[in-house]
């Protein structure tokens, strides 16, 4: 297959050309080798599946540090050596957003996750079914006499984000607070600065959320017992401002901060992208639309086959902190690894005509689109709740879903635009049109 010129010298984290269409470029990688080194940034890509898998479980040699930022931020040291992990942890308050739960390991990382971890057991999944569904109704009632609707802003974010403030317990205040808050939010875009990142919503939903907490755990010091029906509110954020990691020791303020925010951020943007793209398959192929509304039980295998096909997530970062051979290639110490989900997902070696969305694919969870060893997304089986509730009430409201004319080209083809960002296949908008179903 011949591929763009271009490709030869494009620049991932910052070519806009790329975004439309990801898969091209990582075939083009993938055609050189499952590892390949990029010829900018002193980076690799790694686009094979067992490459891919083996860099997720290999913690002693490859870091997260750099999860969120890949090799956009550049270290504050010059590497030198075969070793360079001592160094990385020396330095990890200089590297920007080194301090996020997928950028820490070891013992840090298991700390964080015992947190959060309290917030997704199999019985608050199940309490929270109910709002599941509520929230769904009640936002497909905002449009459903329209007969149309843009799935992305109207509710897949809206979504997202008031199902979070649901497993955090906030109130409907804030709640409604959050939703605006983060509306259209871009995670990463391209070309963005540490200062520019900083302008991002989140930021203000995590100030916010410094109160809360900070007043909760207030409410149960012992001096402020006699005003703790006033202040105690809320039980769930009140349960994780109490919260203690596993050694007895409590968290920081700042700690279950980052925590409750990484939470909007992972949770209602990952949903919200994840969403567009079934619903994307969902209006273009009738044939898939027909089977889902024929047996509804095959929306969870669906819903598999989107996460492989056109998952959210595009890509990550590791930092290789230990020179080692991957996929035949040496990779010293310092250099950076470009991680694709997105591109093992569509490895020929592990998904035979990866590029064809079949729903009978054999193995179908092998997929990596939640991750894979202790980086594995803790949140999968809520974000799989999500989306399932989603489109069982889109499809049972909404008959005979369809593309609004804006996708449409002249020519016949059809046009989508996505957000410029490395980290998420996120659909700008995706207009559909459908017809009303009473009675649902």
């Amino acid at each position: 297959m011949a591929y763009p010129a271009s490709y030869e010298t494009a620049d991932w984290y910052t070519d806009v050309a790329l975004v439309d269409d990801p898969h091209a470029y990582f075939d083009f990688l993938r055609a050189k080798g499952p590892v390949v080194r990029l010829p900018y940034r002193n980076a690799v890509a790694v686009t094979g599946y067992e490459e891919t898998v083996q860099v997720m479980l290999d913690t002693e040699h490859f870091s997260s540090i750099n999860a969120v930022t890949g090799p956009v931020a550049e270290l504050p040291f010059s590497p030198r050596g075969d070793d360079i992990a001592a160094e990385l942890e020396a330095h990890r308050g200089q590297i920007a957003f080194a301090d996020q739960i997928v950028t820490e390991s070891g013992s840090r990382h298991a700390d964080l996750r015992s947190i959060i971890a309290r917030l997704f057991t199999p019985s608050r999944l199940k309490e929270l079914q109910p709002k599941l569904l509520a929230t769904a109704e009640g936002l497909i009632d905002e449009f459903y006499r329209d007969g149309k609707v843009d799935i992305v802003r109207q509710y897949g974010g809206p979504y997202g984000a008031l199902v979070i403030s649901d497993l955090l317990g906030l109130s409907e205040r804030t709640r409604t607070k959050f939703r605006a808050l983060l509306e259209g939010a871009i995670p990463v875009p391209m070309d963005a600065d540490e200062e520019e990142m900083l302008k991002n919503p989140l930021v203000g939903v995590g100030k916010d959320l410094f109160k809360l907490i900070a007043r909760r755990r207030l409410s149960a010091h012992p001096l402020m017992r006699p005003l703790h029906a006033l202040l105690a509110q809320e039980d769930i954020l009140n349960e994780l401002a109490q919260a203690r990691f596993p050694d007895g020791s409590r968290p920081s303020l700042v700690d279950l901060t980052s925590l409750a925010a990484f939470l909007f951020g992972a949770g209602q943007d990952t949903t919200n992208r994840l969403l567009a793209n079934a619903f994307r398959i969902i209006a273009t192929r009738p044939d898939v639309q027909q089977q889902l509304r024929d047996d509804p039980a095959r929306i969870p295998v669906f819903i598999e086959e989107v996460l492989r096909f056109d998952g959210s997530v595009k890509s990550g970062g590791r930092m290789c902190q230990k020179t080692t051979v991957l996929g035949g290639v040496e990779i010293k110490a310092g250099t950076a690894i470009l991680l694709s989900h997105m591109a093992a997902n569509r490895d020929p070696a592990r998904f035979p005509e990866p590029d064809k969305f079949d729903m009978d694919r054999p193995k179908l969870k092998e997929h990596l689109a939640f991750g894979r060893g202790a980086h594995t997304c803790f949140g999968a089986p809520l974000a799989r709740r999500e989306v399932a509730v989603s489109i069982e009430r889109l499809l049972a409201r909404m008959g005979n879903i369809r593309l609004a004319e804006i996708h449409r080209r002249p020519d016949g083809g059809l046009r989508f635009d996505y957000e410029p960002t490395y980290i998420l296949r996120a659909l700008a908008s995706l207009h559909l049109e459908f017809d009303p179903i009473e009675g649902n």
